[in-house]
């Protein structure tokens, strides 16, 4: 809002010059007061001429600034209450850089980062949100334009778990993987809430278990902890989900959707990330999010820059202002983010619920994007050719 104001104040000195200029102009000023006949007082008149003249001038220029249309920003952008979430704190963005954001949310993380490598040349996206792998995979395949520290002043306040190798991307936020479950059912059935990560499996609730297919991270999340924990203990999560995939007859393909269905109380127990499930919570829906005793997987949300997109300097901006330690505070009452923000502090509330502060991050289960990236699509086709026996 800075530019306008000043746009503000200058106009309004054009005006009065303009107005002081009129009154000399026509008569309505005794110039003889002011010694029109002396050569210095005329050079006087001369130099303020000149001077109102150049401030009309800049207030023309800034008034149309003003009246421009709006550019236009395009996001792919995450779905459900959490990209709604995202998108309220960026509203004081569009207005402060005139800028339109058209938010894209029909897709998953992986969809999104293909759609760029297959449009690289002229990319339909300025910016792209995703996970650690996600956006990882696009970093190796350089479709993300390098952070400008010089715009992205925040940048240098990131911990040092949420800084990306080739800072090519702002993870903006830390969200822990855990169980759910359906607080009013259980209680009603006399059941004891989850404590651990094979509970699950458990017969009582076939067909009530709800998971996305780790195509997304959740998804993949839910194996690699069936397994044990650990990258190198997904063969085991994997024969485990494939001995009782008869219960879990079907895999949500995006996040969003299988936070719509829990909305709708579909399923009794499941997999699902703290910003997901503490905003449903918080809406007065009877489900609860849980860190098992084995712990979590904690990750971050992130968002890069397109290379070669329509607004690189735009794109930019976006990024320094979702690390801005009031967006961050924002983007935690709202979503439930834990910040990445150094400067920022969790509250102890908020920790309660599951928003994952320092400690719980450096306690967590913490799987680097790189090794995500190396070997999803080989983890991906070992589950499918398990679950296909």
């Amino acid at each position: 809002m800075q530019c306008l104001e000043t746009s503000s104040e200058v106009a309004v000195t054009a005006q009065q010059s303009t107005v002081y200029a009129d009154a000399v102009a026509g008569g309505r000023l005794n110039v003889r007061t002011y010694g029109a006949r002396s050569p210095r007082r005329r050079w006087q008149r001369f130099t303020a001429s000149i001077m109102t003249a150049v401030v009309v001038l800049f207030a023309s220029v800034a008034s149309a600034q003003q009246g421009a249309a709006p550019s236009e920003l395009v996001v792919a952008a995450l779905g459900g209450a959490l990209g709604q979430s995202i998108k309220e704190v960026f509203e004081p963005f569009e207005r402060q850089y005139n800028v339109k954001i058209r938010w894209v949310t029909a897709g998953a993380s992986a969809e999104y980062v293909a759609r760029v490598a297959a449009t690289k040349e002229k990319p339909e996206y300025d910016l792209v949100f995703g996970d650690m792998a996600t956006q990882e995979t696009g970093s190796t395949q350089e479709l993300w334009a390098k952070l400008d520290e010089k715009i992205v002043t925040n940048y240098k306040d990131q911990l040092p778990s949420a800084r990306s190798p080739r800072d090519d991307i702002v993870f903006f936020g830390f969200v822990a993987t855990g169980l759910f479950y359906a607080k009013g059912e259980f209680e009603q059935r006399g059941w004891k809430p989850p404590t651990h990560w094979s509970d699950l499996l458990n017969k009582e609730f076939c067909s009530r278990v709800g998971i996305n297919h780790p195509n997304v991270l959740y998804g993949m999340h839910a194996l690699i902890m069936l397994g044990g924990g650990g990258p190198e203990k997904i063969s085991d999560g994997i024969a485990k989900f494939a001995e009782n995939k008869g219960c879990i007859p079907v895999l949500e393909p995006t996040a969003a959707k299988l936070e719509e269905k829990i909305g709708r109380g579909e399923y009794l127990i499941g997999v699902h990330g703290s910003v997901r499930i503490i905003p449903l919570a918080k809406k007065a829906i009877p489900v609860k999010f849980v860190i098992p005793a084995e712990g979590a997987v904690i990750f971050a949300a992130g968002v890069s820059p397109v290379k070669n997109a329509a607004q690189p300097r735009l794109a930019q901006e976006f990024c320094n202002w979702i690390l801005r330690p009031d967006v961050q505070m924002e983007l935690m009452e709202k979503a439930f983010f834990g910040p990445t923000n150094a400067t920022v502090k969790v509250p102890k509330a908020f920790a309660e619920l599951g928003v994952p502060d320092a400690d719980a991050v450096k306690r967590s289960i913490i799987i680097p994007g790189k090794t995500f990236a190396e070997n999803h699509a080989a983890w991906l086709r070992q589950f499918d050719a398990a679950i296909a026996k």
